[in-house]
């Protein structure tokens, strides 16, 4: 049985450890930097970035001799070069396509980017700006390299690419050059050159962790929505003993429901979850929104899925996670785990509408079976502040717990959480969330992973 909640070793530790909504209006969460990563803000005030930091429109990233990725709240990701400096012109995302906003600026260096849904309705609402050149979107994946002239590789989709000179599309697996603010872009045969990180012993440079969702690698659709890449090397794949928690909301006023199974079997095509089964439930994917695993956890959205035997129709919007669970969390007594946010699906609402950024972070005590959450959850231009309390099952991995307070929910809200502890000692959290309110317009719900970044003995 779950021993009582003890927030006096670790209260103070989420106050300093985890600041709520650092930027009224944030365009992007900062993955990762290597090396001294620095922004230069509009007023000319300069900070370091690190993992989690925020970034907005104004705001000059400098890589310096190191590298940064960055997830902005559309679902686009940007992965900055070393000597690159790159601005956000402006930058705005509430899912309206008239409204949406993603002006860039390539000062110097080069940059891989996987466009998001700012640009996707309106092609207008993109694009990225040399002194030579500007690159506007049709839904795709492409690489830039910008020194006094520009290379570009499109990796899917398409790009334009204008100057004075005139446009070129660049379609899937073309490479361009432009010389010149005047001179026409021309397709050549040589692929854009982004090197990779340098070894982890070459001075400040390391390279980024393997578990980055963007290093797994990820495009989208035409639609904005993730498109599965087969071949993740190293992942999950299809066996049996595998814990598959999900939660769906039936849009336009249903209930919805969860999906808990353990010691499940579970199928997966390339990174995918495609089906779980136990017992008489049945559930297999009909539509994948996006995917992701780190070879410990995996976690996605099917859009839409079925459940053969169950007594249910068709389910809309199931946020899942998979893994197997920890089996030695027993032998954790007395330690307290840190865990920060690594992963997460866009949240989606019973109203219909999909959120962007998530971050937050997680503290564990293995003694008293207590945890404290915390996260930001990005959703139609508003950030909802979340805080909560749960506990662990004593001699398992599954944890649960309730949000307790919510910024920006009003005054008539609830939410929960629920998942499970995966690999050694508890290396990863793979979280379900839900929270409604008024000011969400409706039940909003999302995945979540967190990575344990360290585990130690509290001083007294």
């Amino acid at each position: 049985m779950a021993k009582s909640f003890r927030p006096a070793r670790i209260a103070l530790a989420v106050a300093s450890a985890f600041p709520l909504c650092a930027l009224a209006n944030p365009a992007a969460r900062v993955e990762f930097t290597a090396g001294e990563v620095r922004a230069t803000g509009a007023d000319g005030s300069s900070r370091v970035l690190a993992r989690g930091a925020q970034v907005g429109s104004g705001d000059t990233i400098d890589t310096g001799s190191g590298r940064a990725q960055m997830r902005f709240t559309d679902g686009a990701l940007v992965s900055l070069q070393p000597q690159t400096q790159f601005r956000i012109d402006q930058y705005a995302f509430a899912g309206k396509p008239a409204e949406d906003r993603g002006f860039f600026s390539l000062i110097k260096g080069g940059l891989r980017t996987i466009t998001g849904l700012v640009g996707k309705g309106n092609r207008d609402a993109y694009k990225l700006t040399t002194s030579v050149a500007t690159i506007g979107i049709r839904g795709t994946e492409y690489s830039v390299a910008y020194g006094n002239s520009i290379n570009v590789t499109t990796g899917d989709g398409a790009i334009d690419v204008c100057n004075g000179g005139g446009c070129l599309t660049v379609t899937d697996g073309q490479s361009a050059y432009v010389a010149d603010q005047n001179t026409p872009p021309v397709i050549i045969e040589v692929k854009t050159d982004l090197p990779p990180p340098p070894p982890s012993n070459a001075g400040m440079v390391t390279p980024p962790p393997v578990d980055e969702t963007f290093l797994v690698s990820e495009n989208r659709g035409e639609g904005g929505g993730l498109d599965v890449l087969n071949g993740f090397a190293g992942g999950l794949t299809t066996g049996d003993g595998f814990y598959v928690f999900g939660q769906y909301t039936d849009q336009y006023g249903g209930y919805g429901g969860q999906i808990l199974l353990s010691g499940a079997s579970a199928e997966f095509s390339g990174s995918t979850l495609v089906r779980a089964t136990q017992g008489g439930a049945d559930y297999t994917a009909v539509s994948v929104a996006e995917s992701h695993q780190d070879g410990i956890v995996g976690w996605g959205r099917w859009a839409s899925a079925q459940c053969l035997v169950c007594n249910t129709g068709p389910l809309t919007d199931v946020h899942y996670i998979v893994g197997r669970p920890s089996t030695d969390l027993a032998g954790l007594t007395g330690m307290v785990g840190n865990y920060s946010l690594s992963g997460h699906t866009l949240p989606t609402t019973s109203s219909g509408i999909t959120g962007g950024a998530v971050t937050g972070m997680m503290i564990v005590d293995f003694s008293s079976y207590s945890m404290l959450v915390n996260m930001n959850v990005n959703v139609s231009t508003i950030t909802f502040g979340l805080q909560g309390t749960g506990s662990v099952s004593a001699g398992g991995a599954v944890f649960g717990g309730g949000f307790t307070s919510c910024s920006n929910c009003g005054a008539n809200w609830s939410g929960d959480f629920s998942g499970f502890f995966a690999g050694p000692a508890g290396a990863r959290a793979g979280m379900l969330y839900n929270f409604n309110s008024d000011t969400a317009k409706g039940t909003v719900n999302g995945a979540a992973v967190f990575t344990q970044t360290s585990l130690s003995q509290p001083s007294l």
